[in-house]
């Protein structure tokens, strides 16, 4: 037998339990995935570096007179009954142009481009010469910047997108919006960083919804039976969620890995908002 040296190593016997062993091994398949990941978000970017930076085109402002503006808008009827006239294009089919002389199409690649307005404002747009157009107007506001005062205020302006305004009262912005074939195609989305603007019409159309949009979010009424009348979408809106599960996973998600703070709260307003879910509230957020 060799003597014993205090310089060797001398191990002691050690028991490991399961539950032990399942921890370590989840922990380094943790810090596995956390290096690949790193590693992915290194070559992306490097990637990027590479990307030319994006330039934006300043566009002036041109001063419109609200007449003509207002005049562009169409007139409506709150009952409007026409008669019945027979149909020229009865039995037209699809692969037939019911123009005599149809122009030649013409095809144009689509191109983004890129425009800055002389108040900050960007705008990004592609044009791919379809009939329709999707617009979007995002404002850098959500659930991260409300705070105990005002939680779930950011769900509360979203629910007041497309009433009233200072140009336009709630049933004259439904009417336009329906004559314009864009009444189911209109949203306002909170999210954690941002609120969505979007509404989707026929491209001719896009001159009179721009207007609505802006006015949307620069000149709220936020009047007080308007926003009593949206109390009720707030508990729908929290059952759509709970009926979600990828939703709610997601949710959760957020608030324990930000714990309850910025990123962590929720976009939606809870029953405990209800108290302070009037205009005040709203426009105090907004401004």
């Amino acid at each position: 037998d060799l003597p014993f040296c205090p310089r060797w190593p001398v191990f002691k016997p050690h028991i490991v339990h399961q539950h032990q062993l399942a921890a370590m091994l989840s922990t380094m398949k943790v810090a596995r995935t956390a290096g690949r990941r790193a590693q992915h978000l290194a070559a992306a970017s490097r990637t990027a570096s590479t990307l030319p930076a994006v330039t934006f085109n300043e566009v002036k402002f041109v001063k419109e007179d609200v007449e003509k503006v207002m005049m562009e808008l169409p007139d409506y009827n709150f009952y409007e009954m026409k008669e019945p006239v027979p149909n020229p294009y009865q039995g037209s089919t699809l692969d037939r142009s019911i123009l005599l002389d149809p122009p030649a199409p013409q095809l144009v690649a689509p191109k983004v481009e890129f425009s800055k307005l002389e108040n900050g404002m960007k705008i990004a747009s592609i044009d791919k010469q379809g009939l329709t157009a999707r617009l979007g107007l995002y404002v850098h506001a959500g659930s991260r910047f409300e705070n105990s005062s005002n939680f779930g205020v950011s769900h509360m302006a979203s629910l007041m997108g497309w009433h009233s305004t200072a140009h336009l009262s709630y049933l004259r912005t439904v009417k336009t919006l329906e004559q314009l074939g864009a009444h189911q195609t209109t949203a306002c989305k909170a999210g954690r960083e941002e609120m969505a603007y979007q509404v989707e019409v026929q491209r001719e159309y896009v001159p009179l919804v721009v207007p609505l949009m802006v006015g949307n979010v620069l000149f709220p009424r936020l009047l007080p039976w308007e926003v009593k009348a949206e109390h009720n979408k707030v508990e729908e809106a929290r059952q759509a969620l709970l009926g979600n599960p990828d939703d709610m996973v997601s949710e959760m998600l957020h608030k324990a890995a930000y714990c309850n703070n910025t990123l962590g709260l929720s976009p939606l307003a809870s029953g405990r908002s209800l108290p302070y879910f009037t205009p005040e509230t709203i426009r105090s957020y907004l401004l």
